[in-house]
């Protein structure tokens, strides 16, 4: 058994004791062996075997919204039935998908064979971006309207997180990030279709399955906001890697979504995507500068994205 400190520290209880008692509320048998996945920023995900299944438990952190793992249950279960591919969720004895457990919230979902874009450290293939977009598209048909969850990477929190890091950006970073700034200042967000979108298709959310598939993981910042700002994170994060320049792939992501949707992209929407895509490559530099200067995380997947961030803001050099 293994514990990274990161993910792990996220869980203020002992993590043996809860996922032996998650094991038992789920009728999963006894506990064989499990292994805390290393990625992410906000929750603990446990790679989990018993004598009768393997599983991933998403231990939500302490201290999160008391009704963050059901609107993120009620929104796996949406995405479903609207044709996207997630790991099944499991019901615990009493038939309830959340668990609670030693003050924390938990859902336990089917493991599913294969590797993460961030494991596999490469970009998608243009098969594997179709199918990705696609996941996307179908995403954006759920008629869902949850109260909006607070997300620290979303490109709305782009100006004040710039603020907050002033002092720490150096002179070509602050260029990079005024420049992404005074783009996304004069958009106007009331003009783009808003849908309901993952908000985080990053790289260590898509899992590639060993038959090829495309599996999207983790609901729990989705929101309601324009469908550019969810193809800009593919474009920044998942794309990265990729031999065309950022605003090349967010073109093609462009014209594989116009393809893959029921509403194909706006002209004002394709203008707005350059503009969120750029500021998307931001908001990847500054939030993992946060994770390493103001919370003291210099994990390897901080330093990825620092340089990720760094990378895509500077295909913009002399794009206006």
């Amino acid at each position: 058994m293994t514990a990274a400190a990161g993910p792990a520290a996220r869980v203020h209880a002992d993590l043996t004791a809860l996922l032996e008692r998650v094991a038992d509320a789920y009728a999963l048998g006894d506990v064989t062996g499990w292994e805390v996945l290393t990625t992410g920023y906000e929750d603990c995900n446990v790679d989990l075997a018993t004598t009768r299944a393997r599983v991933v438990a998403k231990v939500f952190a302490a201290g999160r919204d008391a009704g963050i793992a059901a609107r993120t249950a009620e929104l796996i279960a949406a995405a479903q039935a609207a044709g996207v591919r997630h790991p099944r969720l499991h019901r615990d004895r009493h038939g309830r998908l959340v668990h609670s457990c030693l003050g924390h919230q938990v859902l336990v979902m089917d493991f599913v064979p294969g590797r993460t874009l961030y494991d596999l450290d490469r970009a998608p293939t243009p098969g594997e971006l179709a199918g990705i977009v696609e996941q996307a598209a179908k995403i954006h048909t759920v008629d869902a309207h949850p109260e909006r969850v607070f997300d620290p990477w979303a490109v709305t929190n782009l100006a004040p997180l710039a603020g907050q890091l002033r002092d720490v950006l150096d002179a070509e970073q602050s260029r990079l990030v005024g420049q992404a700034l005074a783009g996304i200042a004069g958009v106007d967000r009331d003009a783009l279709p808003e849908a309901l979108i993952h908000a985080d298709l990053t790289k260590g959310n898509v899992l590639l399955g060993d038959d090829g598939a495309v599996t999207v993981l983790d609901f729990a910042v989705a929101n309601r906001f324009p469908r550019v700002q969810e193809l800009a994170v593919i474009a920044a994060n998942l794309t990265h890697g990729a031999p065309a320049p950022l605003p090349v792939r967010a073109e093609t992501i462009a014209e594989l979504y116009s393809a893959a949707a029921a509403v194909p992209l706006t002209p004002a929407e394709r203008v707005a995507l350059r503009v969120f895509t750029r500021a998307a490559a931001a908001m990847e530099l500054l939030g993992a500068l946060a994770e390493w200067h103001h919370r003291g995380n210099h994990s390897p997947e901080t330093e990825y994205l620092i340089g990720l961030g760094l990378a895509g803001l500077r295909d913009y050099t002399g794009v206006s």
